[in-house]
C-alpha cells in the first residue's frame, strides 16, 4: 500500500485514497457495478444505496452538492443542501487556493445543520466533491462518514431518480471536527517535500489535472501561470472513471485503475505527490 502525500491544491483526493493509495491486491465483485478490490470500499455508496436512505428519510445522514449554484437550483438529490469550491479556500491567507482552515470548515458545516454524528454523502458533475472530501479527512473525519456518490449525480438520474429544486432547511449547529486530528500530514505536503521528491526514484510528483490546464491551454482562476511542474507525471482525474456505457461516470475497477497507473510508471512501492 502506497504512503501518499498531497499538494495543497488538490481536488481529487478521493482519487488517492480510493483509487491510488489503497488498493486491495485482489479483485471482488460489486453488485450490479464493474468494479471492486478497493481496500476502502466504504467511501463510495452506490445510488441504489442512497435512494434507500432519502426513501427512509434517514437522519443519520446529509447529502452535499458540490457544483456551482446554478446548477444546483436547477435540479438535485433530494435533500442535498449546497456547497461550492470559494467556500473551501481560506478566505485569509494571502494565496489564492488555499485549504479553507479547520474554524472556516467547522462554520460552515454547521450553517448547514451538520453535526458530527452525520454521515456525509458528497457528489458533483465534475471532481469537485474530492476537494470537499480532502479537507474533512485531512482534518480528522473518518472514511465511514465521508463518503462519495458514485456516478455522481449524472448516475443518480441515470437510475431514473427524482431530482428537486427546493433548497431543504436545516436547524444550524455547532460543528465540532475531531479535536485529536490538527491535521493528517499524508495528506498535506510543502513546497521543499515536492522539490525533493522530483529528485527521488522512489517517490512520484502526480499531476491530475485537464490537458488544457497541463499544457498551459486553461488558465483556473487563482493560478499564477500556466503549464505544469516540469518533471511531473500527468494522469488526468477522468481517467479513473467509466467513459461510456450504462455506468459512465462510475469508478474503474481497482485491477484498471492499477494498469493506467502502472503504465505511466505509478507502483505500489513508491510514494506519491498529487495536485
Amino acid at each position: 500500500m502506497l504512503r501518499i502525500r498531497i499538494k495543497k491544491e488538490l481536488w481529487l483526493s478521493v482519487f488517492v485514497l480510493v483509487a491510488a493509495g489503497c488498493l486491495a491486491t485482489g479483485v471482488t465483485s460489486a453488485q450490479a457495478i464493474p468494479r471492486g478490490g478497493y481496500a476502502h470500499p466504504e467511501i463510495l455508496i452506490q445510488p441504489e444505496e442512497l435512494k434507500e436512505l432519502t426513501d427512509k428519510k434517514d437522519p443519520t445522514i446529509r447529502i452535499i452538492d458540490v457544483r456551482e449554484k446554478g446548477k444546483y437550483l436547477a435540479g438535485h438529490v433530494p435533500g442535498a443542501v449546497h456547497v461550492w469550491r470559494p467556500e473551501l479556500v481560506d478566505k485569509n491567507h494571502p494565496i489564492p487556493g488555499m485549504m479553507a482552515s479547520r474554524e472556516q470548515m467547522e462554520n460552515l458545516l454547521g450553517s448547514l445543520g451538520i453535526s458530527e454524528k452525520h454521515t456525509l454523502i458528497i457528489y458533483s458533475d465534475g471532481p469537485d466533491n474530492g476537494r470537499l472530501w480532502w479537507i474533512l479527512a485531512f482534518y480528522g473525519l473518518p472514511f465511514h462518514q465521508l463518503r462519495i456518490l458514485d456516478g455522481g449525480l449524472d448516475g443518480w438520474k441515470a437510475k431514473g431518480y427524482a431530482t428537486e429544486t427546493e433548497s431543504p432547511k436545516f436547524e444550524k449547529t455547532t460543528f465540532h471536527l475531531p479535536k485529536e486530528a490538527k491535521g493528517k500530514k499524508p495528506l498535506l505536503c510543502s513546497l521543499p517535500e515536492v522539490k525533493s521528491a522530483l529528485k527521488q526514484a522512489d517517490r512520484v510528483v502526480l499531476d491530475v489535472r485537464s490537458k488544457k490546464e497541463v499544457i498551459g491551454e486553461e488558465i483556473k482562476e487563482g493560478a499564477v501561470k500556466g503549464g505544469r511542474i516540469p518533471g511531473v507525471t500527468w494522469i488526468e482525474w477522468s481517467e479513473v472513471l467509466i467513459a461510456e456505457g450504462p455506468f459512465k461516470g462510475y469508478w474503474k475497477s481497482a485491477e484498471e485503475i492499477k494498469k493506467i497507473f502502472s503504465a505511466k510508471g505509478v507502483t505500489p512501492e513508491k510514494e506519491i505527490f498529487m495536485y
